[in-house]
């Protein structure tokens, strides 16, 4: 087995034409950042891709995913990826990882923690609720807006080889599972699929994505028909930011393959 050594990546912002315009020069410097956001989802991807080398298709079938995002990324970082290696035989054999994410004055970026449980916890109760009505048009998010608890029509999601690729080529990832027709669907974008399942409900125009919690409880792999049901579960404001988060289910043959807790800034404090 390779160890997980430390490497470098340099930061690629491909969001620039995204309706997310906190990834655009003029908008990131209204709200006091030095440039245009880097997107969380591949700053994710960059973390995933050390532990992907060393545990394959073992990291990609099951386990639990937390990461958080403390500091933007921005065009042309060169970022340090690192993970401190499990320290006991339990936790060694749970596959236990703290990968982190730093700039090159070593300012820590953002952190995954990632393990695999010996028992894994069940599917919430949030993957049943009923879809909500037909999709309506969409308004820009507001806080009276976001209803808790109000689940979004089901929808299908199918990516293409295609689709996956400019995904893998964007993180510049060699990882042979993600080729072919059949390959797995690359971490990034999933959770790619996932600012989309919250874009689908709301215009937004500016926002930061803080976090996520992911729970794979099965591998999701190209060819298939998914279909994601996401329900908004908390709204909450602290600091001046109004965040939102959103529960997401991946269903797959009736099947929960995949729950994400999705954490985001909606509203960022002038």
């Amino acid at each position: 087995m390779e160890t997980l050594s430390p490497h470098k990546i340099r930061a690629l912002n491909n969001a620039e034409s995204s309706e997310n315009r906190i990834h655009s020069d003029e908008i990131a410097l209204k709200y006091g950042f030095t440039g245009a956001l880097v997107s969380g989802v591949n700053v994710f991807g960059y973390l995933t891709q050390a532990l992907v080398k060393v545990y394959g298709e073992d990291w990609l079938s099951k386990g639990i995913m937390d990461v958080i995002f403390i500091k933007p990324a921005y065009q042309d970082d060169l970022l340090t990826i690192r993970s401190d290696e499990a320290q006991t035989a339990e936790e060694l054999h749970q596959r236990h990882h703290l990968t982190s994410a730093f700039d090159k004055d070593n300012r820590l970026l953002a952190k995954l923690e990632s393990w695999l449980p010996q028992e894994m916890p069940a599917v919430s109760e949030l993957a049943s609720l009923e879809s909500g009505e037909l999709l309506k048009p969409r308004q820009e998010i507001s806080w009276d807006l976001i209803q808790p608890m109000q689940p979004a029509p089901y929808y299908i999601w199918q990516p293409s080889q295609a689709d996956n690729q400019e995904r893998v080529d964007a993180q510049r990832d060699p990882a042979a599972l993600y080729q072919g027709d059949n390959g797995y669907i690359h971490p990034y974008f999933l959770l790619e699929a996932c600012n989309k399942a919250l874009m689908r409900q709301f215009i937004l125009p500016a926002w930061i994505h803080t976090g996520s919690r992911l729970i794979l409880h099965r591998p999701i792999t190209l060819g298939s028909a998914i279909e994601v049901r996401a329900v908004p579960t908390e709204k909450w404001e602290r600091k001046g930011h109004q965040f939102i988060k959103l529960y997401i289910a991946m269903v797959i043959e009736d099947v929960v393959a995949l729950e994400v807790e999705h954490t985001a800034i909606f509203k960022i404090a002038s």
